[in-house]
């Protein structure tokens, strides 16, 4: 299989262990996409860890990774993303255009002696940085990437991933409210949609504006875009398995006619 997605982390806020995980698993957010010859990794949590292994098993040293944001659930894993210390790797990230520093910058405090042993400078892989804007889309090999902001604190972009045969929309942190009208034109049209639920209805009343949705919230959402397919991902930390079947089945039934599922790490989804 050459086409496809895979989720190496699907947990939102901090990585999470124990039986209690053990189906949904515990890796914060992490998603490749392979398509011919196209490698991509969208997000840099823990579970950037086991997709750099793997990556070095198979060879493969060139790669595309985009950051939707800065939060530490999306790079916390980076410094330890085996690929960068290969001398024949070469990476290209792609960073939001943050306020008044750049990802070099930001990056430089994970990579500080405080937290890891190694700087930034010692990092043998060679890396180009470069900037994702909103409707501003990126051409690698046969994808296209569109980005759009989302309702979330600091600059968050989510993604439209378009393949040859189909649409793919990856949204991690995204607070579906009311109005949300450009945000909802821009994900019409996708074949599957990768969204969050992190919350229970009764949840979310205390943490409104938190820019995560309820899972009733975000079924409204998904129901407005249109998507047939709905993969619901960045489960709550405080979430165990059985939550999460609660869940899962709340927003079946919110959603009768959508294909409705709750993703764990290492889910593959095939590509056309």
């Amino acid at each position: 299989m050459s086409n496809y997605l895979k989720f190496w982390g699907t947990r939102g806020t901090c990585a999470v262990s124990g039986s209690q995980y053990a189906y949904f698993g515990g890796n914060t957010s992490c998603l490749e996409v392979r398509y011919d010859k196209t490698h991509i990794l969208i997000d840099a949590g823990t579970g950037v860890r086991p997709a750099g292994a793997s990556f070095l098993e198979e060879g493969i040293l060139k790669i595309d990774l985009f950051l939707s944001h800065f939060h530490l659930d999306h790079i916390i894993g980076f410094p330890y993303f085996e690929l960068l210390y290969e001398p024949n790797a070469e990476i290209t990230l792609w960073t939001p255009k943050s306020r008044g520093r750049s990802s070099q910058e930001i990056l430089q405090d994970l990579f500080s002696p405080e937290f890891f042993p190694i700087t930034l400078k010692e990092i043998k892989a060679r890396i180009h940085h470069k900037t994702i804007e909103e409707n501003k889309p990126v051409k690698l090999g046969p994808l296209t990437l569109d980005f759009h902001r989302t309702h979330h604190p600091g600059v968050t972009l989510c993604f439209k991933i378009q393949t040859p045969h189909e649409t793919i929309g990856y949204v991690t942190d995204n607070e579906a409210l009311p109005g949300h009208t450009k945000l909802i034109d821009f994900l019409k049209g996708c074949d599957v949609l990768v969204h969050e639920a992190q919350y229970f209805p009764e949840e979310y009343l205390k943490k409104a504006k938190w820019g995560h949705s309820s899972a009733l919230n975000a079924a409204a959402f998904v129901e407005k875009i249109g998507s047939p397919k709905w993969l619901v991902v960045h489960h709550d930390p405080k979430h165990i398995d059985l939550d999460l079947e609660r869940l899962f089945k709340l927003t079946q039934k919110a959603l009768p006619n959508t294909h409705v599922e709750w993703v764990f790490d290492s889910y593959i989804l095939p590509l056309k």
